[in-house]
């Protein structure tokens, strides 16, 4: 999943999935959301590194949602090809995944 309108719809259900308490994330989910959200607070573009190196290190991997991995994934791939990712596509669907980030590293900080 590489294709910017598959991993904004990725983004916006699993978003939705949240919001409505239909998908309850594990710990390992919000870990890597915290840790990636930590990458977005310093104000620089998240690169597909980034989420490969937070992936890499996950703990346990194997607890994370696999609908996560692979959405994090596909924009790690993404992010690195650079002409899909700054055109007006690309930037909407890194959008809605930071979107995703943010309520998920929120909701570890509220403790919801």
């Amino acid at each position: 999943m590489h294709v910017p309108e598959e991993i904004r719809a990725e983004a916006a259900a699993l978003i939705d999935h949240h919001a409505l308490g239909l998908w309850k994330p594990h710990d390992a989910d919000r870990r890597a959301a915290v840790a990636l959200y930590r990458f977005l607070e310093t104000g620089q573009p998240l690169t597909g590194e980034q989420i490969r190196s937070v992936l890499a290190h996950a703990e346990p991997a194997a607890d994370m949602n696999e609908r996560l991995r692979e959405l994090l994934h596909g924009t790690a791939g993404l992010l690195d090809d650079t002409a899909v990712a700054e055109g007006p596509d690309g930037r909407d669907a890194v959008d809605h995944v930071c979107l995703l980030l943010d309520a998920l590293a929120l909701a570890e900080l509220t403790g919801q």
